[in-house]
């Protein structure tokens, strides 16, 4: 045992180091150095081997399992980005009225809005052959079922990412969601005119404005905000405008072969050499554009004054130079309401969190989830916002 501990003390120690600087990732740009970034990627994996090096330790009762344990409360932030324990408590409910509403108009204390992000990955237009000759939005592969959990959600915001309609474009298709959701209005931005691919926002509040934020050239990933103007609950107080940032950020672009290469070292516990660096160059390659994609973004939220919600497919995991850029002075819907291990990405590789709901004082959130039963290799994210201060008196 004596011989053990000697060998698991300095690999516990070389542990703790690469956790510290696994969590430190999001302070670099990719721009800088893509290296970096890797170890972000990291982070839940190696969280989890520092617990159960503690374990270890603690079995042992060595004063070793004081390092470990260091290691992990240093790291509890970064790791509530993963995993969250809120409970939905009465007082969070939207008909709950505080004991003071001194400072809080009385309408305004069951005044929600509920907002809803997802990754439509095309309404699983090329996901099965027989779907390549269809031409009706109302008929691809996906959309029954997609509509089936709108109509059971029923938000008052849906902001699409990787939408594409062959039939009459967006326009033509966010006509058919907003009239399918009750929606009374809708933006939808194309990637060209010759490829009816792009997002959409379809709100049940007015939609005073809207743009497009370009995030630089020769890229098929897209941004838009729009502005909404919320109506006031009474007459003593003022309507409300809130920016919505519609967002789907670079991501890795992996092939065929990528996904085949990670199945087969799952599967076989084989490590394929050259696959394994053409998925690192790929992962260095999408960390580096999406830092650039992020600081054109945070420029656009540092010169809106209006509230702000930021929600979308980022691409990117919450130990990350995105989200920490996104998410600065922001809250996160999950962390604020969300309960249990959240992954909201579903397909080939391995599962992480990259879809967000993030919103700006003095909204709260009050309830949080995804839905797994869409078709798409993203989940469905939903949550409802308290408005709170949000109406102004005149």
């Amino acid at each position: 045992m004596k011989l053990l501990n000697l060998i698991a003390f300095p690999a516990t120690v070389v542990l703790g180091i690469l956790l510290v600087l696994s969590s430190f990732a999001p302070n670099i740009s990719p721009a800088t150095n893509s290296w970096i970034p890797l170890l972000g990627l990291g982070f839940p994996v190696l969280f989890l081997l520092m617990t159960l090096a503690l374990v270890y330790w603690l079995i042992q009762r060595k004063w070793r399992s004081l390092f470990a344990l260091s290691c992990l409360l240093l790291n509890l932030g970064p790791a509530s980005l993963y995993v969250q324990w809120n409970d939905q408590a009465e007082d969070q409910k939207p008909d709950a009225i505080p004991t003071d509403t001194s400072h809080v108009p009385p309408s305004s204390t069951v005044q929600t809005l509920k907002v809803v992000t997802y990754n439509a990955q095309l309404f699983g237009l090329y996901q099965d052959e027989s779907s390549v000759g269809i031409v009706n939005t109302e008929y691809m592969p996906a959309m029954d079922s997609f509509l089936r959990v709108l109509k059971a959600e029923q938000p008052d915001i849906l902001c699409l990412q990787e939408v594409y309609a062959k039939a009459g474009g967006l326009k033509a298709l966010a006509r058919f969601l907003k009239a399918e959701g009750g929606f009374d209005y809708s933006q939808s931005y194309t990637l060209s005119n010759q490829r009816p691919y792009g997002m959409i926002v379809l709100s049940k509040f007015r939609i005073k404005r809207w743009q497009p934020l370009s995030l630089g050239p020769n890229t098929g990933n897209m941004s838009m905000w729009v502005d909404v103007e919320i109506p006031s609950p009474d007459e003593q107080h003022r309507n409300a405008r809130i920016r919505i940032y519609n967002l789907h950020l670079q991501s890795f672009r992996f092939a065929k072969e990528d996904y085949a290469v990670v199945k087969q070292q799952t599967t076989q516990a084989q490590i394929d050499v050259e696959g394994s660096k053409n998925i690192i160059t790929r992962l260095r390659m999408g960390y580096q554009r999406r830092a650039e994609q992020v600081d054109l973004v945070k420029e656009s939220m540092i010169a809106c004054d209006y509230p702000k919600l930021v929600c979308g497919d980022f691409n990117d995991i919450p130990v990350s130079y995105t989200y920490r850029q996104l998410s600065a002075g922001m809250k996160d819907a999950f962390c604020e309401a969300g309960k249990g291990l959240e992954t909201t990405y579903k397909g080939s590789m391995p599962s992480f969190r990259i879809d967000y709901l993030l919103f700006d004082n003095p909204m709260r959130a009050i309830r949080y989830h995804s839905r797994n039963d869409v078709p798409s290799d993203h989940k469905l994210l939903v949550t409802e916002l308290q408005m709170g201060d949000l109406f102004r008196p005149y």
